[in-house]
């Protein structure tokens, strides 16, 4: 007899990434300083990782939400000095974000409010272990990356 669906290795893997992302969304959620949003810590990180000067539309893209939601956190990030979004020098109709030293502060002070929930984790795991995860979960989400945008690429071809 087959497996019961809960019972299948691929349920119980996206069943442990789901529970860990909730838990992961609470604890940071908790250190967050006041009025900074779990949305807002998360495109801070994204501009510390990878640089600002994006469009709302790509940062909407590269974070999965739509591009209102987007808008709507930047807006509120701006209002806050944490990022400045300005007019595209090469085409006026675009906008870039930039974040401000506000911002990068406001980054530095919920990373340093987490520092000890980090150091409990990485002291409850060897290096190793964090390694030996790596390859499967990486691929894994290499492969959902490619489905998400696999019907994208095909609707615009239409």
């Amino acid at each position: 007899m087959p497996p019961a669906p809960q019972d299948r290795a691929d349920i119980q893997v996206f069943r442990e990434v789901t529970v860990i992302s909730q838990i992961m969304r609470e604890v940071i959620g908790r250190r967050l300083p006041a009025g900074m949003t779990h949305a807002q810590f998360d495109l801070l990180a994204r501009f510390v990782r990878h640089g600002d000067g994006e469009t709302p539309a790509e940062l909407a893209r590269a974070t999965m939400v739509t591009k209102g939601a987007v808008t709507n956190t930047l807006q509120r990030m701006e209002a806050k000095g944490f990022v400045a979004v300005l007019a595209d020098v090469g085409d006026r109709r675009k906008k870039r974000v930039r974040v401000t030293r506000t911002g990068l502060a406001a980054y530095n002070a919920a990373v340093t409010a987490l520092r000890g929930r980090n150091e409990a984790v990485r002291g409850a795991f060897t290096d190793d272990e964090f390694l030996e995860a790596l390859p499967f979960l990486k691929a894994l989400r290499v492969f959902l990356e490619e489905l998400v945008e696999t019907p994208a690429r095909e609707a615009a071809s239409h």
